[in-house]
């Protein structure tokens, strides 16, 4: 069974820009986030593909300066906007876990699979 998470389009206030939501999977929280970069929105799980941990180190933050990468906050994987791809860093080769993303009017539909 699946369950989903609605994000409002308006909850990004620019391009490139993030947005980060809560979920739970067996009684644990977790935490996920959208990327709108060139009018396409991505969303990923948040966390590192090197260790266990959460991609940013103050709250939605999880780009880098000029909003072109993800970066890891703990050990500075940079990984792509587009597919999630770690381009440098302890997970270079790796990909972020996606979350399938439907947009619908003024809002995205993010499903969340069991594991």
């Amino acid at each position: 069974m699946s369950k989903e998470i609605i994000v409002f389009k308006s909850e990004f206030k620019q391009q490139p820009s993030t947005v980060k939501f809560t979920y739970e999977l067996k009684n644990i929280k977790h935490t996920g986030f959208v990327v709108l970069n060139d009018g396409s929105y991505n969303a990923y799980k948040n966390q590192c593909m090197h260790l266990p941990v959460e991609l940013d180190w103050q709250d939605n933050d999880f780009l880098d300066e000029e909003g072109k990468f993800i970066i890891c906050a703990t050990h500075g994987a940079i990984y792509n906007l587009e597919e999630g791809y770690c381009v440098s860093g302890p997970c270079q080769g790796m990909k972020l876990k996606a979350m399938a993303v439907e947009e619908v009017i003024d809002r995205l539909i993010i499903k969340i699979e069991a594991e």
